[in-house]
């Protein structure tokens, strides 16, 4: 780390029953299931050995539940944030791809053909979604003094940061997975990104 970095780690919340059953969440406050738990105990010992001196959360009870296991592993109060929740899927929320296929094969259809503008009923787009998490996180870098925090989180979120690590907008290729539990590292200097690690899961092997 070159002097004035700080590094961000960037955990994506445990696994939830809907994750396993393909189930959209969005908004909605699921929580964690065993699995889950299990995942955030691990993750907590990996953390807990990186120095942060800050947490901040997504408000919703997956991630919150998440940090607050890797809080007390770590000696950290979890600050909630909800502007660091997941996409809203509006009326697609607790449905499957099947059952949007199904229900609303136009939106679907032309979601397809534009993810970054168009949204379901009720929804964000991934252009404002983009901007929304960014700026979450920004507020949060401009907050605090740590040189190393934690930011628990969705998967959405972590696409958004480490797309804009990588200098791409909000249409730029995702080419990294966001497991569940997983951490994304970045370096962070002033407006400068780099990224450290995408999807570090080695800390999760016993719960695959």
């Amino acid at each position: 780390m070159s002097t004035g970095e700080r590094l961000l780690y960037v955990v994506r919340h445990g696994a939830t029953d809907w994750n396993h059953a393909g189930r959209i969440q969005g908004h909605v406050d699921t929580p964690l299931n065993e699995t889950g738990r299990a995942q955030a105990r691990l993750a907590s010992i990996r953390l807990a050995a990186f120095g942060a001196t800050a947490l901040y959360s997504s408000d919703l009870l997956r991630a919150y539940e998440t940090a607050t296991i890797i809080g007390q592993a770590a000696g950290l109060e979890v600050v909630p944030q909800a502007d660091l929740r997941e996409i809203h899927f509006g009326a697609w929320q607790g449905l499957s791809s099947p059952e949007i296929r199904e229900r609303d094969p136009e939106v679907y259809a032309a979601r397809l053909a534009n993810p970054y503008d168009v949204a379901p009923q009720g929804a964000e787009t991934w252009r404002h979604f983009y901007t929304r998490a960014l700026q979450a996180v920004q507020e949060i870098l401009d907050e605090t003094t740590a040189a190393r925090l934690i930011v628990v989180t969705h998967s959405g979120v972590c696409t958004a940061l480490g797309l804009h690590a990588q200098g791409l907008d909000c249409t730029g290729k995702r080419t990294f997975d966001s497991h569940n539990c997983g951490i994304h590292t970045f370096a962070v200097h002033g407006t400068l990104w780099r990224t450290v690690t995408l999807n570090d899961v080695t800390h999760l092997t016993s719960v695959f």
